[in-house]
């Protein structure tokens, strides 16, 4: 019976060992020093850091401030794993720069919540809002074409 208990605790001690590595190679210690504002980041994240399709990040806090002040936002809601998301997000920033749109960028790897919150069923999406509502959507990578006239006619004065 020993045996068996000695057995069973370092198949324990092993699963444990192995769930920690696993962890910590999933994850990359940044620093405080960086947009989302956490020391750890998902390894995917941490290697967007330098991108320059990935520089305007906000915050689930920063996002709530805005809509509760009323501001005219328009965030992109993507994953830093989304095969999709890679595929559109150096289509999407190049054309808002261009068109002069100012688009969030969302990071739902690392701030879960914006998907219970904000009613993201896929990545990317696409969404504006004006006095704290959402008034348009697009899910999906869309061709340039659709991203543009969501601009044109819901962001672009």
């Amino acid at each position: 019976m020993k045996k068996l208990i000695i057995f069973g605790v370092i198949i324990i001690a092993l699963f444990a060992a192995t769930a920690v590595l696993t962890n910590m190679a999933e994850t990359e210690d940044v620093g405080e020093d960086n947009p989302y504002g956490k020391s750890t980041l998902d390894t995917e994240t941490a290697a967007l850091l330098d991108d320059p399709n990935y520089q305007n990040i906000i915050t689930p806090d920063q996002l709530e401030e805005k809509l509760e002040a009323g501001e005219e936002t328009t965030v992109y809601f993507f994953s830093p794993t989304c095969e999709y998301c890679r595929e559109a997000t150096p289509r999407l920033m190049p054309l808002a720069d261009e068109m002069g749109v100012d688009v969030e960028q969302y990071n739902v790897l690392e701030f879960e919540e914006g998907w219970n919150e904000y009613g993201i069923e896929a990545t990317p999406t696409l969404i504006h809002f004006e006095d704290g509502e959402e008034i348009a959507r697009i899910k999906g990578a869309a061709p340039n074409e659709q991203f543009e006239e969501f601009f044109n006619e819901y962001v672009v004065e």
